[in-house]
């Protein structure tokens, strides 16, 4: 069905066709007819589907432009998501000319955001923050008929529902438009008080769009950066997102990418709004093909175009896998997840294929990446001697650690050494105690036989 199968008016129509929107997503088909219906939604919807088409069609479907009032409230936790659903409004005045839309963020300097109030618009988009700021008090808010909250577990999740308390406060009993990847218990508990105990919930079976392959690589301890490397150079990726849970650890892979001259640009929390915003810019021009987030990136990213995205490591919080793959397969394109892991490290891996992703396995071996047998049932000997290692290893990386802040030179290469003998030894000791287990095996034998 295309957009034209949907009750929209002509210039709806029009717009959307002019900015290459002809079919709508599954979960477009499924929310926008409800919203224009003036309904209430919870929708549980994968990234990369569409949602923001899905809020922002109805809502300037329904806006009284010739009534100057803020009627839609949009709010966003990050202030690059606030700032993508913007620019994705923003097109619509072309067929709408007289509709305002104005965004309010973080990091925007509060007499710069409040320039213009005196003709209030008829969208606010914004962070929670930023939003109760500058509007609550100093604007009537009595006509705003529709409140989304995007990425509603990640606005609970950092507290955000305080400030959307206040903004809810100064309202006249708005219909909410919720939309989050994932919907837990204790997100539809707190979201009770806005929308009521008996909201139907629009789903999708899948958390990352269907057309995203997951991989597991097996990396075979082999150092994280060299095989970062290998991979790319195996996969040849059209645009790569490298995801990092910690920054340091982005840090030090976008270092090793710059040191081989490849095109790579870093994406961290350590970044302020003009760098993030120049380096999502740089990407989208093609200056770089490769981008290290931190999880920061992971939530509502949104670059076109993302052929292959590459998880070093697992976040602690699993729901963040499916915001990461999210980033590529977006609007019925395909991409792929890759994902590294060791098999006696097997925790997270096995969760998520608990929670229904399926993988395919890869194993790196000799810079190629070949096909693997899935993750192996690790025997408690087998632990025990990982184990061991890998406190030998932690042992020898304090002992190398340099004791002041400044890095002694060749700290690096003389830890990978230290690191590499206590790898040989270990292997020795494992090979000299099989020997005795087969040796006193075979006099027992004997002695039977004898």
């Amino acid at each position: 069905m295309s957009f034209k199968g949907i009750n929209l008016s002509e210039q709806m129509i029009k717009s959307l066709n002019r900015q290459g929107f002809t079919n709508p997503s599954e979960i477009q088909l499924r929310s926008i007819p409800k919203a224009l219906k003036g309904e209430t939604l919870m929708v549980q919807s994968a990234t990369g589907t569409g949602k923001t088409l899905a809020f922002l069609v109805p809502i300037i479907e329904k806006i009284d432009l010739f009534n100057q009032s803020i009627q839609a409230i949009i709010v966003a936790p990050t202030r690059e998501l606030a700032q993508q659903i913007y620019d994705f409004a923003i097109p619509f005045v072309k067929e709408f000319p007289i509709l305002k839309i104005k965004l309010f963020k973080s990091g925007i300097e509060r007499e710069e955001s409040s320039q213009g109030l005196s003709i209030p618009p008829h969208i606010a988009i914004g962070t929670p923050g930023r939003l109760a700021d500058i509007l609550v008090g100093k604007v009537s808010l009595k006509g705003v008929n529709t409140i989304v909250l995007d990425e509603a577990d990640m606005l609970l999740r950092e507290g955000f529902f305080g400030e959307i308390d206040k903004i809810v406060e100064q309202t006249n009993k708005p219909r909410f438009l919720v939309y989050s990847a994932t919907l837990e218990s204790n997100l539809a508990h707190e979201l009770e008080r806005y929308i009521g105990p008996n909201v139907p919930v629009i789903n999708e079976e899948t958390m990352t769009a269907s057309n995203v392959t997951h991989y597991l690589i097996d990396i075979r301890h082999n150092d994280v950066s060299t095989s970062l490397i290998d991979v790319i150079e195996a996969i040849k990726p059209y645009l790569l997102l490298v995801f990092a849970s910690k920054k340091e650890t982005a840090n030090e892979l976008y270092a090793g990418l710059r040191a081989r001259k490849y095109k790579a640009a870093l994406l961290t929390g350590d970044l302020d709004v003009r760098e993030r915003k120049s380096i999502i810019r740089r990407v989208k021009d093609g200056e770089f093909y490769i981008l290290v987030c931190s999880d920061m990136a992971a939530r509502g990213l949104d670059i076109p175009d993302v052929s292959d995205v590459i998880n070093v490591d697992l976040p602690n919080n699993l729901e963040f896998y499916y915001h990461r793959a999210g980033r590529t397969g977006r609007f019925n394109k395909t991409g792929n997840c890759y994902t590294f892991y060791n098999n006696d490290k097997t925790a997270k891996p096995l969760a998520l294929i608990q929670n229904g992703v399926k993988f395919k396995y890869l194993v790196l071996r000799d810079k190629e990446l070949v096909v693997g047998k899935g993750i192996e049932k690790s025997h408690p000997t087998k632990r025990k001697k990982d184990e061991e290692l890998e406190s030998k290893i932690r042992q020898v990386k304090a002992q190398t650690r340099s004791k002041d802040k400044k890095v002694k030179p060749g700290y690096k290469k003389k830890q990978k050494e230290a690191i590499e003998k206590v790898k040989q030894k270990h292997r020795r000791e494992i090979i000299r105690k099989d020997i005795r287990r087969q040796r006193v095996e075979r006099y027992k034998r004997e002695n039977q036989n004898g």
